[in-house]
């Protein structure tokens, strides 16, 4: 991971602003470069409305982290939550995680909320730009914000994610697996939400790659499963199966919904043979799936969040500034390569 970090980090600062939608800014001349220098000024000047010299932050022992997520109970979720704290600990930083629970209102009350609590940097989660006036305010505040996953107009670094993009993988192996399983013959259902943009992107790009992958399978359904992630994979697989009997292949928005699909599946006497479900998140729990030829096919894995947002944290308080999106790194997991990834217990 250490190995991956330097080189995200090292191949991103040395790109200039000419490549555009995935670069950023070298460092700011005579700015700090690592994590010790970054750390040795003055501690008094934490928090939102603490010193600012010539447009940087002094960066102290006690800079305040805050995480905003859609939700705080899916393994995904948890894993990021877990990792930047560690970073945050580390580096002798307070940490704070807050969900928002998928509601616009609930995220500007939080965003607000981290801003009264002097957090330094809030790492935003958000889906669209129902939070970008709350995000605006908190950087007049003084606030670094990263934002992770999608691109709105407020951010001092965007960790990017084109959702259109990886929803077109998920529909690709999907697809792909229907070729060599079912003789291209697979009935999908496809599982979204239209809760926001973001996942309304993902799902559109499920469905056109599904398409263009194996054009003789055949979506029976697109399923809004909602933004309550947690048993909508049970209950809305459960549901579909005695809706339709012929139902080979599932694709999700999602790892939580898609490991709950394959349970289910499982239930009702499905195989992992004859049956396939993908999504993305690249979960401990998808990856156990595919290794043990579960109806859980395949996944898409984004490179360790938490390190990454701590490292650009550091950053982005030592004074350095990133004006175009940062494009996140994924990789494509099936059964092909899951032994690189997973190890049984």
């Amino acid at each position: 991971m250490k190995k991956q970090l330097a080189a995200l980090l090292c191949g991103t600062m040395l790109l200039t602003a000419a490549l555009s939608g995935c670069t950023m800014n070298s460092p700011v001349e005579g700015k700090a470069e690592t994590t010790t220098a970054a750390k040795t000024t003055d501690a008094g000047t934490s928090g939102a409305n603490g010193m600012e010299s010539e447009g940087s932050k002094a960066v102290s022992e006690k800079a305040k982290i805050g995480l905003l997520a859609p939700t705080l109970q899916t393994e995904f979720f948890i894993n990021i939550d877990d990792g930047l704290k560690k970073e945050c600990e580390a580096r002798g930083w307070d940490y704070v995680a807050v969900s928002f629970d998928n509601d616009s209102a609930t995220a500007v009350t939080s965003i607000e909320n981290m801003v009264t609590g002097k957090c330094d940097v809030i790492v935003a989660m958000v889906s669209d730009e129902s939070c970008d006036d709350a995000l605006r305010k908190a950087q007049e505040a003084g606030v670094k914000i990263i934002e992770c996953g999608v691109q709105t107009e407020v951010f001092d670094v965007c960790l990017n994610t084109d959702q259109y993009t990886i929803g077109k993988e998920i529909g690709t192996m999907a697809g792909e697996w229907i070729n060599s399983t079912l003789d291209g013959k697979g009935k999908v259902v496809v599982y979204t939400t239209f809760q926001n943009t973001d996942m309304q992107n993902r799902g559109n790009g499920i469905q056109d790659g599904l398409k263009a992958a194996a054009p003789d399978a055949e979506i029976l359904e697109v399923v809004d499963i909602g933004k309550d992630v947690v048993g909508s994979g049970t209950t809305t697989t459960e549901t579909m199966l005695q809706k339709y009997p012929e139902l080979n292949c599932i694709a999700a928005y999602g790892d939580a919904a898609a490991v709950e699909s394959s349970e289910a599946a499982k239930a009702a006497g499905k195989s992992g043979d004859n049956f396939g479900i993908f999504s993305c998140d690249g979960t401990n729990q998808a990856l156990k799936g595919i290794a043990e030829n579960d109806p859980m096919h395949g996944t898409i894995k984004f490179e360790e969040m938490g390190p990454i947002m701590a490292e650009y944290s550091e950053k982005l308080l030592a004074g350095e500034t990133f004006p175009d999106p940062i494009d996140f790194p994924t990789q494509q997991i099936t059964s092909s390569n899951v032994s690189e990834f997973y190890t049984a217990e």
